[in-house]
This record gives structure tokens, sequence and C-alpha cells, in this order.
């Protein structure tokens, strides 16, 4: 802390004297950016760093969106499709980029946990790194990003139960979090806006809570875990389905005729 503190103050005092003209950024931000380069780098083959280049203006900079002097979207990696991606670890610095709305990491072999600072991004509605190698658990910290509408953490190595804190979500939309290897019951959702929910390939355990999904939910998949007990009354409330896959569990009842009229009108 001290050391950024510090390293804040010789970034104010360059701006101040103009030895870094070409920096419109904050300066809280701009530091926060050079972190988040020093814990990545480039997959063989891919060059998306090469424009990172921070005697200019990082707003220049490839994936990095601002308004103002404040970074709002941060999408790191190069987004067509077969590209190598980054490796390295999701520096903590990422909390200190306050204004930001939007951050994605394309598939690569990014590793470690998810840093708990991201929860102090209040106006964040977009978390998107999926297919690279996150282990750990999801903080239970990112209820406290109330303008979340949609997390994708999918096909990574995390561990640990979804927080209830996560289902508590009232701007949700869509929460992609399969091919991990979560345990525990999932949590109730509360979001009115919820229509995504895919959990599929995990561990996870217990029995539905008609309670569990909010009648807004037009995709749900839960195959390929070890849940259990009926399923008749969770899908009663669930008028808007559009796509359902509840394979490969210990799942028991009878799946209401209503289900199949909604699919097919």
């Amino acid at each position: 802390m001290m050391r950024f503190t510090q390293l804040l103050w010789c970034v104010l005092l360059l701006l101040r004297f103009g030895f870094l003209a070409e920096a419109i950024l904050n300066p809280v931000d701009f530091l926060a950016l050079q972190a988040i380069r020093k814990s990545l780098d480039d997959l063989p083959g891919s060059n998306f760093f090469r424009s990172w280049d921070f005697t200019s203006d990082p707003c220049g900079f490839a994936g990095v969106y601002c308004d103002g002097d404040k970074v709002i979207s941060l999408n790191l990696g190069d987004p067509r499709a077969g590209s190598p991606g980054l490796s390295g670890r999701i520096n903590p610095a990422i909390g200190k980029l306050s204004a930001l709305t939007e951050l994605s990491i394309v598939p690569g072999r990014i590793m470690g946990a998810l840093p708990a600072t991201i929860s102090q991004l209040k106006d964040l509605r977009f978390l998107a790194i999926s297919r690279n190698f996150i282990s750990g658990e999801i903080p239970a910290s990112l209820g406290k990003v109330r303008r979340l509408r949609t997390l994708d953490l999918s096909y990574n190595q995390l561990t640990g139960t979804i927080s209830p804190a996560i289902g508590s979500l009232p701007e949700l939309s869509n929460l992609i979090l399969c091919h991990n290897h979560l345990t525990g019951s999932i949590p109730p959702f509360l979001s009115q806006t919820l229509t995504r929910i895919d959990l599929k390939r995990n561990s996870l355990t217990g029995s539905l809570s008609p309670a569990s999904f909010p009648p807004s939910l037009q995709y749900l998949s839960l195959a390929w875990n070890q849940l259990t007990g009926p399923v008749d009354r969770v899908l009663l409330r669930l008028n808007h389905l559009n796509y359902l896959d509840l394979s490969l569990n210990r799942l028991t009842g009878t799946i209401p005729g209503r289900i199949f009229a909604v699919f097919a009108a």
C-alpha cells in the first residue's frame, strides 16, 4: 500500500511539471494498469500488449476504453477466434479502477485466484473470465457489486460453494459457472431479471427449492451434478423457459406437461 501511494505521488508530480504531458488518465488508474500489465504476458503468437507503451496515453491501448480520465472498460486479450490469449495472474490492483463497468479476459492461461478487490468495483456490470485456469473460491464479496448483470467464470478450476451473496445480486441477468469444481447447494436467486443460469459440469449437491429460481428464467442448465429431490414444484414456476437440461443428476418426480407446451410455443 505504501509503495502504491509513493508511486501515485510520483505520477502526480510528473503530471504537474509536464513530464507526462501525453498522459490524460487519472493517476490511480494509470498505476493500476501498470500493475495489471506487469502481472500478465502474451502467450506465444499473441501481440495484444504491443500497444501498451506507458509513455503514451493508456486510453489508446488495445482493450482499454475510457470516459474522460477514467477507465470504464477493460477487455484483455485478442478477441479473435483462435487467438492464443494471455498468461499470468490478475493483479489485485484491478480494484483501483473505480469507474470500471466491464472486465473481460479472453481464453488463455490465467491462473491463481480471482482477486477479492474486484468487489470494490461498484459500477461493474459485466465480468467474464472464461476458459482459463482461475482457481480457488468465488469471493463472496462479489455480492457487494450490486450492479453486476453478467458473471461468466465458466471453464476454470474454481472450487468451493456458490455464496448466497451471489444469489442476492439484484440486477443479475446471466450466471455462467459451468465446467468448474463447485460444490454445495444452489443458493436462492433473488434477481427478477435473471434469464440464464448455467451450472452444468460441477459437483453441486442438495435438492432444488421452488424459491431458488425466479420465474424470469429462460435458460436453465444443471446437468452433470449430484442434485437430488423432486423437480416438479420447481419447474411449475418457470413459465418462460426455452432451454432446460437437468440430465445426469439424481432428481426425482415428474416434469410438468406445461413445460413442453412452453417449448413448443
